[in-house]
């Protein structure tokens, strides 16, 4: 059951990808596409929340949040880990292929490991972990490499997707840090949506939404619908449920299927072209996560066999 949900993960969220390509050439600029999908997100997640409330008030292990003190914590993740990278991908995907940006982003466990070992005391990089580090941006660099000729338009959202994969690692370790065991993880993964939509409310005005909203093709405004739906609110309640089930290594996986996904989907609808310096890249990065992830699992394994005897003490 853990599988198929895995599964079912890396194939919504691979899917985003072609979504946000599709809302950008049906004329939606990506401040749109990113403030399209958090409206869509942020309102079926607290739809779940509040349906939970009234349904199953005991679900709720830890309470709805609450105080100037914890959604200023929200907003800022909402700021890192939503608006900032949604509209980071969604510019970059204007220069690359889509498969290429799921690839890109693939580099975010890379960028966790050297995160969490800056922000965190109990997560060190280890010399297993920075050789992990170093093959997965060796990746990325060949993957960036083609366009990498001058300042061109795909060098630039090649660096847009990655420098979005570091805002995701660094808003992951945050959470890591304030939210968990704090509150219900759906209500705040809600919340910082709500407050990324918050972020981002200015570019409505800016991007003049109405005329948008109004030249728009239907295909990019299902779009961005689906995308809301699909890789921004179910997508969430799903990795919610398969966290408290499916163990790390199997969690994993979706990091390594997920831009598999992505490149078939552009290779089908968008007759995008899947290079060999992409899936060798694309190698290189999922080698070093696999380093990485091995490294994690036997500190795990180390704490868990010197735990009796510290407790001893």
């Amino acid at each position: 059951m853990e599988l198929f949900g895995i599964l079912t993960l890396a194939l919504i969220w691979g899917s985003s990808f072609l979504f946000i390509k599709i809302g950008l050439n049906g004329g939606l600029s990506p401040a749109m596409v990113a403030i399209g999908r958090l409206a869509v997100g942020a309102a079926l997640l607290w739809g779940v929340v509040f349906m939970r409330r009234l349904i199953a008030p005991a679900s709720f292990k830890y309470p709805i949040p609450r105080g100037r003190a914890i959604w200023t914590k929200i907003a800022l993740i909402g700021l890192v880990n939503n608006a900032i990278p949604f509209v980071l991908i969604a510019w970059g995907e204007q220069h690359i292929s889509s498969g290429l940006a799921s690839v890109l982003n693939a580099s975010m466990p890379l960028f966790t490991v050297l995160f969490a070992h800056v922000l965190t005391h109990d997560d060190r990089l280890t010399w297993i972990k920075a050789l992990g580090v170093l093959i997965g941006f060796a990746g990325v660099g060949v993957v960036i490499g083609p366009g990498a000729q001058g300042w061109s338009g795909e060098l630039l959202g090649s660096i847009a997707i990655v420098v979005a994969s570091a805002a995701y690692a660094i808003g992951t370790v945050y959470v890591r840090k304030v939210l968990v065991g704090v509150t219900d993880p759906i209500a705040a993964g809600a919340g910082q949506l709500l407050m990324a939509f918050v972020w981002l409310s200015p570019f409505i005005l800016l991007n003049g939404a109405v005329v948008q909203l109004h030249s728009a093709s239907s295909a990019a405004l299902l779009a961005v619908l689906a995308l809301g739906l699909l890789g921004t609110g179910l997508a969430y309640l799903i990795y919610y449920l398969l966290i408290q089930r499916a163990k790390a290594s199997q969690m994993s996986l979706v990091t390594y299927l997920l831009p598999v996904t992505a490149l078939i989907y552009g290779a089908i609808f968008l007759n995008e072209q899947v290079t060999v310096q992409a899936v060798f890249g694309f190698g290189l990065i999922v080698m070093g996560i696999v380093l990485v992830n091995r490294a994690n699992h036997s500190a795990r394994q180390t704490a868990e066999s010197t735990a009796p005897a510290r407790r001893a003490c």
